[in-house]
């Protein structure tokens, strides 16, 4: 038996420059608008108020959410994706409660090397007292309670920030055939693209 030489901290991946988004375009638009033709069109997402600008832009860009009763079944449902159609696929949810929903589906995706790519919506302020804040305030961090089982996750807490972590997570998911998790948080989905 092969020992396994994984190793979990990802490679730096030099990204091209970004192209200019269009006047008016969300963060969530421009992240997504740049990675549709490299994923999967099915995206596994269970809709809540911190995720829908991520929602809203992936139905513009030609995506087609699905929308499964818990964030359980999404991450199973992107994990079985993943696996069929050999491609990264993108899966949104909510920060704490929806990214804890479905760590055994993270774990499942972990284990037999598909491509999910977790994009959670987090709260706007961190420290307000949100029960959904997902980066530590009253709870744990979901970016550091999912880097055991991704090869890479990140908290994208500006606009550039956010559209080239969603690049690179596709990018390293792809590569690494493994899953990855960045958190946005609502204000900066919303904001204008760099």
């Amino acid at each position: 038996m092969r020992k396994s030489n994984l190793k979990l901290q990802a490679p730096l991946v030099v990204l091209p420059q970004l192209e200019a988004a269009p006047s008016g375009t969300t963060v969530a638009m421009a992240a997504l608008r740049q990675v549709a033709r490299e994923v999967h069109r099915l995206v596994p997402t269970v809709a809540g108020g911190n995720n829908m600008p991520l929602i809203e832009a992936a139905y513009a860009v030609g995506l087609q959410p699905v929308h499964p009763r818990s964030e359980t079944g999404a991450g199973f449902m992107a994990n079985g994706i993943a696996w069929e159609s050999n491609r990264p696929t993108l899966c949104l949810v909510i920060t704490s409660v929806g990214v804890f929903g479905l760590m055994q589906a993270l774990y499942a995706a972990y284990v037999n090397r598909r491509p999910v790519v977790l994009i959670s919506g987090e709260v706007s302020g961190i420290g307000r007292g949100s029960v959904q804040a997902g980066e530590g305030w009253d709870g744990p961090s979901v970016t550091q309670a999912t880097r055991p089982l991704t090869a890479w996750s990140v908290a994208a807490i500006s606009a550039e920030l956010a559209v080239v972590s969603i690049r690179r997570a596709v990018q390293i998911a792809g590569e690494r055939r493994l899953p990855v998790h960045v958190n946005i948080p609502l204000n900066v989905q919303k904001a204008g693209a760099p």
